[in-house]
């Protein structure tokens, strides 16, 4: 058989390289999450579609909380509400204060595994943290949910951020994003609260698609 030309060769081998690279460095850009609006309380507040559950995506600040503090320093903190006031606030139809089940519903839309309620060293976690404020490790945000470290108050003593995110649920449990201890994973835990009525916490809401 007659043997191929060498610039054949050469143009079909150049070929097969510039598609190769092209597949490698030209990946599909990440979705950007569906956004919209919902009024609680008086103020609107951004929402996002995550899997099939739609959440907002920033605290809720309205009446009964406490500020992070007096200046208003770290208002994408939004208020820290007790159990009680959490409970008291009422979203319009469809919307309500999550259950333990819609936080790991919403995690596992990200890829994330959970064993009871625990999820450890795993970077999926990252998909629902914010990019800032985060002492070690700070999120992509790539689900839109923007977590921010807000941290927590017990009575009326100031909240310490930087480093756990956690949010009430209707159960009064809480579902907390910390930084690890090795400051290079994030780990999610699920906390039982009754044991007092002074913890103050954010509040999200949820409806379903």
């Amino acid at each position: 058989m007659k043997p191929f030309p060498l610039k054949f060769m050469l143009s079909v081998l150049l070929t097969v390289f510039l598609i190769s690279c092209d597949k490698n460095d030209n990946p599909k850009p990440v979705p950007t999450p569906t956004t919209g609006t919902v009024t609680i309380g008086g103020d609107q507040y951004t929402t996002v579609v995550i899997g099939t559950q739609t959440w907002t995506k920033v605290n809720y600040k309205g009446a009964g909380g406490f500020p992070y503090d007096n200046a208003g320093s770290k208002p994408v903190y939004g208020n820290y509400y007790t159990y009680a006031e959490a409970n008291a606030i009422v979203p319009p139809t469809g919307w309500r204060l999550p259950t333990l089940a819609d936080f790991i519903k919403l995690g596992e839309s990200q890829g994330i595994v959970f064993t009871n309620f625990i999820a450890s060293k795993q970077d999926k976690i990252k998909n629902l943290a914010s990019v800032s404020n985060w002492l070690n490790i700070n999120g992509n945000n790539l689900s839109g949910f923007n977590a921010y470290p807000a941290g927590y108050m017990f009575g009326n003593s100031p909240a310490i951020d930087g480093d756990i995110s956690e949010f009430w649920t209707v159960e009064r449990y809480t579902f907390s994003i910390q930084e690890g201890a090795d400051k290079k994973n994030h780990n999610i835990r699920a906390y039982d609260n009754s044991s007092s009525d002074e913890y103050r916490f954010n509040v999200r809401f949820v409806r379903d698609n």
